[in-house]
């Protein structure tokens, strides 16, 4: 009989080894005897087995003791390791993928060598560990290293990598407890895209790099409150206006927002034409007037909004009370602001 494995993302890929009376092989089944644990090593030293694709390891796995053979790929999909995992002072010489693989307790890389690409696809760690630092002294040279929907990823630092190495992080989110790390690993991701000139993402990994690091802003760690509050407006004011810098269309939103806001406000307080007619609604008229009506003066001193905000000043409407003058100062003062900017946006993003 045939054991009953299949892959859980791949359906054709299945098990062809024979079972025991758990319809799984030795491989793939669950609550193995410490003979059949060690029996499971022996068969990879053996066969010099590169694919463990859902081998379940109940044991410590340390790869120095056993694949020490040649091969092409290393292939742990769907590879579950119960306890540690260690693959510290390893050289992997062919390209290794680790694609949903679980790591139930705590594995480490230290002083390991990746001469070849590495892909962690959504790859879990365990949380208790994600503060530990399992990939200090890494030297990578391969051509790329990929993390993508990594579960807790550990910190990154003390990874060294070749001058011409793309490291692309992407999807990796974490818990409140864990921010530091998104800010540390996201900001190693966007010095290595700088190295090598690897200007697509290098807005994303800054982004996310704020991002963290504005969640990780503390109170305790700035002298008064008012220097915590300070610090926490203009990195939101940061954030949702032009995206640290990184989403342009931020401003946009925002400059839309700006202009209805203040057109509303212009509709309930009035504007005068050349004319001298009074372009506006009261709010306590407001029922009195008809749905067509209320939206033509919007759009009217929409217009006037748009005008204003864009410091272009037709002349063709005007306010006269002092309210109204207040009003125009404060959009002109945003209008001003925003699209220097969004110009500061832009040609940073053109430079790049």
């Amino acid at each position: 009989m045939k054991c009953k494995w299949s892959s859980k993302i791949n359906n054709e890929l299945i098990c062809n080894h024979e079972a025991d009376d758990s319809g799984y092989c030795i491989f793939h089944k669950k609550h193995k005897t410490k003979e059949e644990n060690k029996e499971v090593i022996k068969l990879i030293k053996e066969k010099k087995i590169s694919d463990f694709s859902g081998f379940i390891f109940e044991e410590n796995f340390n790869i120095n003791e056993v694949i020490d053979y040649s091969y092409k790929e290393l292939n742990f999909t769907e590879t579950t390791f119960i306890k540690e995992g260690l693959f510290n002072n390893y050289i992997f010489k062919g390209k290794t993928i680790f694609n949903q693989t679980n790591f139930l307790d705590f594995t480490t890389f230290i002083n390991s060598k990746f001469r070849y690409t590495a892909i962690f696809n959504n790859v879990i760690f365990n949380s208790k560990h994600s503060n530990k630092k399992i990939f200090m002294g890494v030297e990578f040279t391969g051509q790329n290293l990929v993390i993508s929907s990594v579960y807790n990823l550990p910190r990154l630092d003390g990874i060294k990598f070749d001058d011409y190495t793309k490291f692309i992080l992407l999807d990796v989110d974490y818990e409140k407890e864990h921010y530091i790390n998104g800010k540390i690993n996201y900001r190693i991701a966007r010095n290595q895209a700088n190295k090598i000139g690897d200007h697509e993402r290098i807005g994303y990994y800054y982004y996310k790099e704020r991002a963290y690091g504005s969640k990780n802003i503390r109170v305790e760690d700035y002298p008064t409150y008012r220097d915590y509050l300070s610090t926490k407006f203009f990195d939101a004011l940061s954030k949702y206006t032009v995206g640290y810098g990184e989403r342009p269309w931020n401003i946009l939103i925002v400059s839309v927002m700006t202009i209805s806001i203040f057109a509303l406000l212009y509709m309930f307080i009035g504007i005068k034409t050349l004319n001298n007619e009074l372009i506006g609604i009261s709010i306590k008229t407001l029922s009195q007037h008809s749905l067509v009506e209320i939206l033509n003066t919007y759009i009217d001193l929409w217009y006037f909004s748009m005008v204003t905000f864009t410091t272009v000043g037709y002349g063709d409407m005007i306010v006269t009370t002092t309210i109204g003058k207040i009003l125009v100062g404060l959009e002109v003062f945003f209008g001003i602001t925003i699209g220097a900017a969004w110009t500061s946006v832009i040609i940073k993003r053109m430079i790049r």
